[in-house]
C-alpha cells in the first residue's frame, strides 16, 4: 500500500514539473525583447541588431543568435540566418568612407573633395566639379550639385558657343563612324558560322551587393585563374591565401572583392562574365548572371 502511494506521489510531482516547465517556456517566449517570428509552428524570439540566427528555437531550446561576421551588419531585429554585406565605397568612382560599417549599420559613403554625385541616380558615381576660370563662380559645388558658373556674355561667349557646337558636331561624327564600323563588324561575325554571337551581360551593373553570393559560386581555384588573367600580382593573390589559409570561402570572397575594385564600378560584371566564358566556365557564368540580373527582369502577373 505504501508503494502504491509513493508511485502516485512521484507521478504527481513529474506532472507538476512538466506543467511548470511549459509555463516557463511560454513565459520566456512571450517576453521576447525584440519580437517573435514563426518557425515550423513554433513561436521563436527574434535576434537583436548586429546578430543573426544560428539555430531556430525548438520545443526544448530558445533561438540561438550569433554576432555578424566581419564586413557584414544587421540593422534591425531579425530571423535571418545571414547578415548583410557591408557596402564598399568604390575608389574608382571617386568615393570615400563617411561612416564605417559596424555590426548595427551599413557603410555610409560620400564623394571625395571637389566631386559631386546625382542623388536621384543613387549616387553610385561621383563626377568632378566644374571650374569657372573664364566667367567666374556663381554657386560653389556641393555634395549633390555641380558648380554653377556665371553665363558667358559678349564676343567671348559667342566664341565659346561656337567651340562647343564644333565639339558636339565632332563627337556626333565620331560616334556615327564608330557605330558604322561596329555594325560592319557584327555583320562579318554573322557571316562566320564558327563564331556565334553570345548574349552580352547588362552594363552599368554594380557588382558589390552580390559579391557574397558570387563567391559561393566560384571556387578558390577558379578565382585565382580569373585574378591571374586580369594581371593581378602573384604576391597579392598569395596574401589572400595566407590570410585565410583555413577558410577557402573567405579567401575567395576577399580576392573577388579586391579584383572587383580593380576593374571599376561598372567594369567588373561584364569582365567577370567574359573571363569565365574564355575559361570555359560557362555554368559559373550563367549562375552569376542569374544572381545579378534577376532584379533586372521585368515582373509579369
Amino acid at each position: 500500500m505504501d508503494v502504491d502511494k509513493f508511485f502516485l506521489f512521484l507521478c504527481c510531482v513529474l506532472l507538476t514539473v512538466g506543467l511548470t516547465e511549459g509555463r516557463l517556456r511560454r513565459t520566456r517566449r512571450s517576453a521576447c525583447e525584440f519580437g517573435t517570428y514563426q518557425h515550423e509552428g513554433k513561436t521563436c524570439c527574434l535576434c537583436m541588431k548586429g546578430y543573426r540566427v544560428l539555430s531556430d528555437c525548438t520545443d526544448k531550446n530558445e533561438t540561438y543568435c550569433e554576432r555578424c561576421e566581419d564586413r557584414t551588419y544587421m540593422d534591425h531585429p531579425n530571423s535571418d540566418h545571414k547578415c548583410q554585406p557591408c557596402k564598399i565605397c568604390e575608389p574608382n568612382a571617386n568615393m570615400e568612407i563617411k561612416d564605417r560599417c559596424s555590426l548595427y549599420s551599413n557603410t555610409v559613403c560620400r564623394c571625395k573633395e571637389n566631386f559631386y554625385c546625382d542623388r536621384s541616380a543613387g549616387c553610385k558615381v561621383c563626377h568632378p566639379c566644374d571650374t569657372c576660370e573664364e566667367h567666374g563662380l556663381k554657386q560653389p559645388c556641393t555634395e549633390f550639385n555641380n558648380t554653377v558658373c556665371h553665363d558667358a556674355t559678349g564676343p567671348a561667349g559667342t566664341i565659346v558657343a561656337v567651340l562647343v557646337t564644333l565639339i558636339l558636331v565632332a563627337i556626333v561624327v565620331v560616334f556615327l563612324l564608330w557605330k558604322k564600323r561596329k555594325l560592319c563588324f557584327k555583320d562579318k561575325q554573322k557571316q562566320d558560322p564558327s563564331r556565334p554571337e553570345e548574349d552580352l551581360p547588362l552594363k552599368d551593373v554594380d557588382l558589390n551587393p552580390h559579391l557574397s553570393e558570387i563567391s559561393d559560386v566560384l571556387s578558390w581555384r577558379t578565382m585565382k585563374r580569373i585574378a591571374h588573367r586580369s594581371g593581378m600580382r602573384e604576391t597579392d593573390i598569395e596574401a589572400h591565401e595566407l590570410n585565410h589559409s583555413n577558410d577557402a570561402k573567405e579567401r575567395t570572397f576577399t580576392l573577388l572583392q579586391a579584383w572587383s575594385q580593380s576593374q571599376g564600378l561598372h567594369g567588373a560584371y561584364p569582365q567577370l562574365i567574359k573571363t569565365l566564358r574564355q575559361m570555359n566556365e560557362r555554368r559559373a557564368a550563367d549562375n552569376i548572371r542569374k544572381i545579378v540580373e534577376k532584379e533586372a527582369q521585368p515582373h509579369t502577373e
